[in-house]
C-alpha cells in the first residue's frame, strides 16, 4: 500500500475548495467553447465537450493526486489553446454560476 500514498493525498476541505475552483475554470472554458461552436466540426465539439465533462465530473478525485497542480495546469493550458479564454475580454473570466 505504500504506492497508494504516493498516488493520493489526504482528503480535506481544501481539496473540495481546490476542486470547486478548477471545476469553475473548466466550466468557463466550456461556456467559451459554446460561443465558438461555428468554428468546429460537430465531432470535434463532441470530443472536446466529452473531455471537459469528464474532467469536471472527476475533479474531486483528480484533486487528490499528488501531481494535481501540475496536471490541472496542463489541462487548463491545453483547453485554453482551443478556447483562447485567457486572451478574451474579462466578461469571460467572471464566474458563470
Amino acid at each position: 500500500m505504500p504506492e497508494e500514498s504516493t498516488m493520493t493525498r489526504n482528503t480535506d476541505g481544501s481539496c473540495r475548495e481546490i476542486s470547486a475552483f478548477y471545476k469553475e475554470e473548466f466550466l468557463k472554458h466550456k461556456a467559451r467553447l459554446e460561443l465558438q461552436r461555428e468554428f468546429y466540426s460537430d465531432k470535434a465539439l463532441r470530443d472536446i465537450e466529452k473531455a471537459l465533462d469528464r474532467i469536471i465530473k472527476d475533479m474531486d478525485s483528480i484533486c487528490r493526486l499528488d501531481q494535481f497542480s501540475q496536471l490541472a495546469s496542463q489541462l487548463l493550458e491545453r483547453i485554453d489553446i482551443i478556447t483562447n479564454l485567457s486572451g478574451s475580454p474579462s466578461k469571460y473570466s467572471q464566474r458563470i454560476h
